[in-house]
């Protein structure tokens, strides 16, 4: 789903929002009062909190998931907004919406949300409506290009492809070839604009134009044209950096990267890291009392347990857990946890769901070995094996692994070389891309994942 349908179907939440307060309050409040002039601080911890929580639940994937799916996310999130606007509301006396008016409104914006989700969800994606008019500028990779389209922009139209030889569908043969018709060779390019009138041309990987074409597309750029390179669109809607697509003079020049050399973002990192981590380990402390003495109910042995990572600059550490698998779980090595991994404890799935297994690695953090947020701390068994196949695998070292991360909250748990290379895309992106934004995103969305568990094994 594409950026600007996001944007879209946040406004309409804001709407319904609005909508519920103003319908709630013409209903409950008396009529010299005023919803918004009258309870402003109210009003807009209203609106705020509930954006916050539909953010944080994923409740953007209209269209793209089950309706239930939706409903349970909708639902969730809209219960958070109860849970936090009442505890705040009653927190603060003069911010007190009327009981029934704040059960009324919370009813009425449920019922709003899930309404236009079910509207958009019978009524399905519009078909035939071309916001995009692509030609692809070379041939291998066109058919990977395209399936990214297909799913992250599937209202482009792709008008066809210019290149030496037609590429093969990437699912064998008898496949339907998604890149479009082969346009001729890349000096067909300028008569290709000027008939199809495309409004984007994508240089995939295999494209070198000589001088004279990347003269004549900057020049229609200038015009309007939108040319993007497939790593920057990669980049752009998948949220994660093609590793295969990607050389070191790439990696050296583009924007980003750029954690060890700004001391400032790496303080604040690490001034976020103890505050955080310092609050949480105080707070979840009898939480992770109760689940160590299940856990020992459960299965024999500590409840706890260490095991060494690699951490940053590949070095090893030790880290903390509550034990989640019996304790002959690895007599016979390291090996990934499978989907039906019979090694974990009936508690053990529970909190491997929940990632409360996580929380002594709080202590990790305080220590300085691990951040809140960052790639997570690998084997080195594994990282050995990784590292010979999956280029810049060891990339990820090069800042503290995390307790949380972009990957994590992207991607479920990964069990196979395949699964560690799609991570490492994302890990990538969050290594670029870096910013205290994107920290507070990923807390979000880790709040998410860990009322809606997904993924874990």
């Amino acid at each position: 789903m594409n950026s600007n349908a996001r944007i879209i179907f946040r406004l309409v939440d804001l709407a319904c929002i609005l909508a519920a307060l103003g319908l709630s309050s013409s209903l409950m409040l008396p009529p010299y009062l005023e919803i918004f002039a009258d309870y402003t601080g109210a009003s807009t911890f209203t609106v705020i909190i509930l954006l916050l929580s539909f953010y944080m639940m994923d409740c953007y994937n209209v269209g793209r998931e089950d309706f239930r799916d939706s409903c349970a996310r909708v639902l969730v999130a809209v219960l958070i907004g109860v849970v936090a606007a009442g505890f705040t509301f009653y927190s603060f006396e003069h911010w007190r919406f009327p009981r029934m008016m704040f059960v009324l409104q919370m009813v009425v914006n449920l019922t709003l949300s899930l309404a236009w989700r079910r509207i958009y969800f019978l009524l399905g994606r519009r078909r035939g409506t071309e916001v995009n008019r692509v030609i692809f500028l070379g041939s291998a990779g066109a058919e990977r290009a395209a399936r990214l389209l297909a799913e992250y922009e599937p209202e482009t139209r792709i008008l066809g492809y210019v290149g030496e030889a037609d590429p093969a569908p990437a699912s064998g043969q008898g496949q339907q070839n998604l890149s479009g018709p082969h346009l001729g060779s890349a000096g067909a390019i300028f008569a290709l604009i000027e008939k199809l009138q495309p409004t984007r041309i994508i240089v995939l990987e295999d494209s070198f134009p000589d001088q004279s074409i990347v003269h004549g597309l900057f020049l229609a750029k200038l015009k309007g044209l939108k040319v993007v390179d497939i790593r920057g669109l990669y980049e752009r809607l998948a949220a994660r950096v093609p590793v295969d697509l990607i050389q070191d003079d790439w990696l050296l020049l583009e924007d980003g990267f750029n954690l060890n050399v700004n001391g400032a973002m790496r303080r604040l990192k690490r001034a976020m890291d103890i505050c955080f981590s310092l609050g949480l380990l105080i707070f979840t402390l009898p939480l992770m009392l109760a689940a160590a003495l299940c856990v020992r109910l459960d299965s024999p042995g500590s409840a706890f347990y260490k095991q060494r990572r690699v951490g940053l600059y590949g070095k090893e550490f030790t880290v903390y857990k509550i034990r989640s698998m019996r304790l002959d779980a690895e007599k016979n090595g390291a090996v990934w946890a499978g989907k039906h991994d019979d090694r974990v404890t009936r508690i053990g799935k529970f909190i491997r769901k929940t990632r409360i297994d996580e929380l002594p690695q709080l202590v990790n953090v305080l220590k300085g070995e691990m951040s809140l947020i960052g790639p997570r701390p690998e084997r080195m068994e594994f990282v050995r094996e990784l590292a010979a196949v999956i280029p810049y695998y060891d990339v990820r070292h090069t800042i503290k692994p995390g307790i949380s991360g972009w990957a994590q909250v992207c991607y479920p748990y990964g069990a196979s070389i395949e699964d560690a290379r799609l991570k490492l895309e994302y890990d990538l992106y969050y290594i670029k891309n870096m910013s205290a934004l994107l920290e507070a995103k990923i807390i979000l969305k880790t709040i998410g994942v860990v009322l809606f568990p997904r993924g874990a094994r």
